[in-house]
């Protein structure tokens, strides 16, 4: 849905264009129960962070589900009982005719949530099957191949052969089924089933139940102990994020046109960081902002420094039916969300009525660019005097260029309104093994609520570099700012190098 604002405040991080996991291809965002990569002859254990390799296979047994990100942003979900093959997947951060993403279906199912390898070429990517081809024209899918080991929702076993269903947004995406026959097109919520190889794929009336059969897995309910404890209980795998333990986390549906969330069988988790509160989702508790006059500040790449605010006067946002943010315009600034869909959102109606979220890919003023950290709020009008403490209700986790994933550990920011200053206390990220913590001495801030500026920062742990820097900007919001907007960013010349986040504070 578009909507005309005359007043909006958006406050947007930015990180670096494309991304590798050096020689890997994608990295595991849940894992639960019995699920295993065979890589040269070897099982290897899948848990929460796990690195996915091209050739990999990977298989997950009776009660169990696994969810991998790839390089590209697609993701791909396995239902239990299920073996996908990577047959080839390459990527340089960007089309160029090199990208491969080509897969092998040989038993079970999966959701597939296509990334930025065959937007443009779709013969650059395909999913094989017994006894058909899975090819894209932009869309999202599900598919079952099923080999005496499906059940219909009565009981009885299903016919063997291929079922599949696209599932997007846009009414031109579609699914191409080849086989003996030749190519076969199905567009959104149509249906289809392939019996064999030599036979034609047939629609059908309505999709099947085995495409839309519950879950029940293992209790994702994490065990006591430690991770690697954890992980041979057979649970749902938590990244101890090192040494310091993340704060609570809440999960989210990623919701598709076509399909109801936590019924089709899959499980889609988008873990939003939260600090001891837990966010709500954006959109149910109340839409994106149409009311204030503000700004929006922005990375513009890991280069370069950020920007205190820039004033947006009659800006235009879009935003999907849950109240995400997908496009804003303003002026000469734009941004509109790319391949993949929001994730990691969430809000607070009463600090200020914020909304977070995270682009996974995004064009800025025409340029690609990739994970995009976004936080909204009614820009305020700001009390005259007193002092007072900001604490943190949620945000966005944090992450680096290459998509690993931090949390926000907690901090605070203490406000005169009087003298027009505010300082950043021990603001916190827990990084990998490393902990950041970054500061600011007594800084001023604008008339219009709009602050920024540079943080002292400090790094613990093993991996940190050698130089460790921070910066941030933000604005007040709501009637009497009873809400404050951030977004940060620490720099470090190690390997970690650039993590950014969005974060959101109330008093």
């Amino acid at each position: 849905m578009k909507m005309s604002f005359s007043r909006l405040l958006t406050i947007i991080a930015l990180a670096t264009t494309g991304h590798a996991w050096a020689a890997d291809v994608g990295r595991v965002l849940l894992a639960a129960g019995d699920t295993v990569a065979v890589r040269d002859k070897q099982l290897i254990k899948l848990v929460f962070g796990s690195t996915i390799q091209d050739r990999d296979v990977l298989r997950t047994g009776p009660a169990s589900n696994l969810q991998l990100r790839f390089t590209d942003e697609s993701i791909l979900s396995m239902r239990a009982n299920s073996e996908v093959r990577i047959d080839e997947f390459r990527f340089a951060g960007k089309e160029d005719g090199s990208e491969r993403a080509f897969f092998s279906l040989v038993k079970g199912g999966l959701r597939k949530i296509t990334g930025i390898i065959g937007r443009i070429n779709n013969k650059n990517y395909q999913m094989s099957t017994a006894v058909a081809t899975i090819g894209i024209r932009g869309t999202h899918y599900l598919a079952t191949m099923c080999q005496q080991d499906c059940r219909n929702p009565d009981g009885t076993l299903a016919k063997d052969g291929l079922y599949g269903l696209p599932i997007a947004a846009s009414s031109t995406s579609k699914n191409s089924v080849t086989n003996a026959t030749g190519e076969h097109i199905f567009g959104i919520g149509q249906p289809y089933y392939a019996q064999d190889f030599d036979t034609r794929p047939q629609l059908l009336l309505e999709p099947p139940g085995l495409l839309s059969v519950a879950v029940k897995g293992k209790s994702t309910k994490p065990p006591a102990g430690t991770g690697t404890e954890q992980a041979a209980a057979g649970g749902t795998q938590q990244d101890p994020r090192g040494t310091t333990p993340p704060p609570p986390s809440v999960v989210l549906p990623l919701l598709l046109a076509g399909s109801s969330p936590a019924t089709d069988g899959y499980l889609d988790p988008v873990t939003a960081a939260t600090t001891g509160t837990s966010p709500t989702t954006a959109g149910v508790a109340g839409s994106i902002p149409d009311t204030g006059n503000g700004g929006v500040a922005y990375f513009s790449g890991v280069s370069s420094a950020i920007s205190t605010g820039i004033q947006l006067e009659n800006a235009m946002l879009s935003a999907n039916s849950q109240g995400q943010l997908t496009a804003f315009s303003a002026g000469s600034t734009s941004g509109q969300l790319g391949a993949g869909t929001v994730i990691d959102a969430g809000s607070d109606v009463a600090a200020g009525n914020l909304h977070w979220g995270v682009w996974p890919s995004a064009m800025i003023n025409g340029s690609p660019s990739v994970f995009l950290h976004y936080i909204v709020g009614i820009v305020p009008s700001l009390p005259g005097t007193g002092r007072f403490t900001y604490q943190p209700v949620g945000g966005t986790q944090p992450t680096n260029n290459l998509g690993v994933t931090g949390s926000f550990l907690g901090g605070n920011v203490t406000v005169d309104f009087l003298a027009r200053q505010l300082s950043v206390n021990n603001l916190q990220i827990g990084f990998k093994t490393e902990t950041y913590t970054m500061n600011s001495g007594m800084q001023a801030f604008q008339a219009s609520g709009i602050f920024g500026g540079s943080l002292s920062a400090a790094c613990k742990g093993s991996t940190c570099g050698t130089s460790v820097s921070g910066n941030y900007a933000g604005s007040f919001v709501g009637a009497n700012a009873p809400g404050m907007a951030m977004v940060y960013r620490a720099l470090d010349s190690g390997v970690n190098g650039d993590i950014i986040g969005a974060q959101g504070f109330k008093r």
